[in-house]
């Protein structure tokens, strides 16, 4: 990401801020001339990953998630880092094949979606590990 139009927010890593994540990522998205359906599936999947990362990755301690968003240098895409303080790379989960989908919702069991889901919302999806912080960075193209 280009520092010159990058924009950064950090977030007490607690669920009671998504609302307010999901507000900067559309705000910030719409900056960037993001269209409303792909704000919404933006915030739909950085709202599932921070989620996932308060609840599951990281420790019982006071943490903190960082969030960027900025225009590539061709302006065909948005895309949003949410990132945070980690010894060691983060490794999700793999996503889910259909038929796994499937049987979870036929059996409605539980949980094991999000990754699909946020995989689902985004262009492309990247993650990397740099300077002690774990990165998930979400590409959105733009319709233009």
């Amino acid at each position: 990401m280009s520092k010159k139009n990058r924009i950064e927010r950090i977030f007490p890593a607690t669920t009671s801020i998504l609302a307010e994540l999901r507000e900067f990522v559309a705000r910030e998205g719409a900056r960037f001339g993001l269209d409303h359906l792909a704000l919404h599936n933006l915030a739909l999947a950085i709202d599932e990953a921070a989620t996932n990362i308060i609840e599951h990755v990281l420790p019982r301690r006071a943490s903190q998630i960082m969030c960027a968003c900025s225009d590539t240098p061709n302006h065909k895409q948005v895309v949003y880092e949410i990132s945070w303080e980690a010894e060691e790379a983060y490794r999700p989960d793999p996503v889910p094949s259909s038929a796994e989908i499937r049987r979870r919702v036929e059996e409605r069991t539980p949980g094991g979606l999000g990754v699909y889901l946020i995989h689902a919302l985004v262009d492309e999806i990247e993650y990397d590990y740099r300077n002690g912080r774990c990165i998930i960075r979400l590409k959105k193209r733009k319709n233009v």
